[in-house]
């Protein structure tokens, strides 16, 4: 009897046990210890991960905008939302005023130029949310330039302090184009020009691949302080478009100076080339491996290419109006080319440069600012 009892007994132990863990196993919460995060662009595409509590990740919201005034904004106005019951910013901040410490590395577009704030814990414009506040304006037509998708709005990092899900959530209350109006693409939080993109990601971007296209842009010396050369980049087969502004440094009237495009992908391109007082050029380019391409603009009135507008110009133009000599060169056709009405070279053009030749008036009109 003893031993029926012992037995019956340790049944029941058994079948205890059993129950006790099938009950744990069904009340044992799912993914405990960990985060999911679902960042979201200000169109609303989303992406999302997993984290462990007490790691740390970037996120990544970037801006091409190369449709409109070839990327190049003025002013913008915007804020990253983010779940602070789960997440905590990772960056460094004055924790009495705010200000991000580190803004090269979070806004590497626009860099100093950027006034940031990380310790809003709770934000005013979504419950249970923190937010990092941030904006940035440039007195300059050339802009801040996002005109690739590499071209990165914030870059930010952020630690799991708990365990649920999280949501970041990018918005843009003001977005203004570089122009004289500073042309407004996204105005109140609402979108007016749709032409740009804004992709998100929570993990590093691929390093990026491509060639390097480089070489000399020659120019001339016209007024005191006309100094720079723009050379514009734009993809033939692609959507790849760069702007690269050197400075001439002149040795006489002439400037030899280096330029580069970094990163270009395989295709073919238009090189502008441009200046002021000289008369624009386009090259066509070829990229399939790092390649070099010189380039060379010449002053308006500079019929003979030589860098020099005077009177040997002019008499090339009047010998090629009166068909007595031929300037073959589109481009020397184009340097030549002076007047109203354009696309005509003719004995009107040779006066103008005579005129300028003999500073009675001037063919140059840009000055130094």
């Amino acid at each position: 009897m003893r031993k029926l009892l012992c037995l019956m007994l340790a049944v029941i132990m058994v079948v205890s046990v059993a129950v006790v863990a099938v009950s744990a196993a069904r009340i044992a919460p799912t993914g405990a210890g960990t985060a999911t995060v679902t960042i979201q662009s200000v169109k609303g595409d989303t992406v999302t991960k997993t984290y462990a509590v007490g790691e740390t990740f970037t996120t990544y919201t970037y801006l091409n905008a190369s449709q409109i005034n070839d990327g190049k904004i003025g002013s913008m106005n915007c804020s990253q939302f983010y779940t602070n019951s789960v997440l905590e910013l990772a960056e460094d901040y004055d924790p009495e005023w705010g200000d991000i410490f580190d803004v090269d590395n979070i806004f590497p577009v626009t860099k100093q130029a950027t006034v940031a704030s990380g310790h809003h814990t709770e934000s005013e414009e979504h419950a249970g949310m923190g937010a990092v506040y941030y904006n940035a304006t440039i007195a300059s037509y050339s802009g801040f330039k996002f005109n690739a998708d590499d071209k990165a709005l914030i870059i930010c990092r952020y630690k799991v302090k708990a365990a649920g899900e999280a949501t970041i959530l990018n918005e843009i209350t003001t977005l203004a184009q570089s122009d004289y109006e500073l042309t407004r693409i996204v105005n109140g939080g609402k979108i007016v020009n749709d032409n740009f993109t804004s992709p998100v990601a929570l993990s590093e971007p691929a390093a990026p691949t491509g060639f390097t296209l480089s070489g000399t842009a020659t120019s001339y010396k016209t007024n005191d302080g006309v100094d720079d050369v723009t050379l514009t980049l734009t993809g033939s087969d692609n959507n790849y478009t760069d702007t690269a502004v050197v400075t001439a440094a002149y040795k006489g009237i002439k400037a030899d100076t280096a330029y580069s495009f970094a990163n270009v992908p395989a295709g073919n391109y238009v090189l502008s080339v441009a200046k002021g007082n000289h008369v624009t050029r386009e090259y066509t380019v070829e990229v399939s491996a790092d390649t070099t391409q010189d380039v060379k603009i010449n002053p308006i009135g500079d019929a003979d290419g030589n860098g020099r507008v005077n009177a040997a110009d002019s008499k090339a133009v009047f010998k090629h109006a009166n068909e007595e000599a031929t300037i073959d060169d589109e481009y020397m056709l184009k340097c030549s080319d002076v007047s109203k009405p354009l696309n005509r070279v003719n004995s009107v053009d040779s006066k103008a440069i005579f005129q300028h030749a003999n500073e009675v008036v001037s063919l140059w009109t840009v000055t130094a600012e």
